[in-house]
């Protein structure tokens, strides 16, 4: 299976537009586009826990990568998931009557995985990788880790 299931299955629970629809819909495309980023960050060669803190490891990565557009994907995923977090666990939100803003969250979504899909693509791959690579090894680096003269 691949993240872009979930969202081709997103946009028919939208077309329904009851509530529980749209809340599964937000839902189904936050994991959609968090599925398509982490698996090409896995092919780039970055490591993942298969726990929560993966989804806010893929968003530094990608917001950390200085690639414009790519943070730009990092925070619309960030987006998605608190709208995700308020659809699957907040009953009392209202936020989720309307169509209309489940759909601008499915384009959100869809901007991702697309811009996922350009930098899985050379020579965009390898400016990817080596702005992630810059990233790491700048969190890998500590003073302390230095010998003394």
């Amino acid at each position: 299976m691949e993240g872009k299931e979930f969202f081709v299955f997103a946009q028919k629970l939208v077309q329904i537009r009851t509530e529980p629809a749209l809340r599964s819909a937000i839902s189904r495309a936050y994991y959609a586009a968090y599925h398509c980023c982490i698996q090409l960050l896995r092919e780039l060669g970055f490591q993942f826990s298969k726990d929560a803190s993966a989804h806010d490891k893929v968003f530094a990565y990608l917001n950390n990568s200085a690639i414009s557009e790519i943070q730009a994907a990092a925070d619309n995923l960030t987006h998605l998931r608190r709208h995700r977090n308020s659809a699957d666990y907040d009953l009392t939100s209202k936020e989720f009557q309307n169509h209309i803003d489940c759909q601008l969250d499915l384009a959100r979504a869809q901007s991702i995985i697309l811009q996922i899909e350009k930098y899985s693509q050379e020579p965009l791959r390898t400016q990817l990788r080596n702005g992630m690579r810059e990233y790491e090894a700048k969190i890998s680096f500590s003073p302390s880790s230095r010998q003394a003269p």
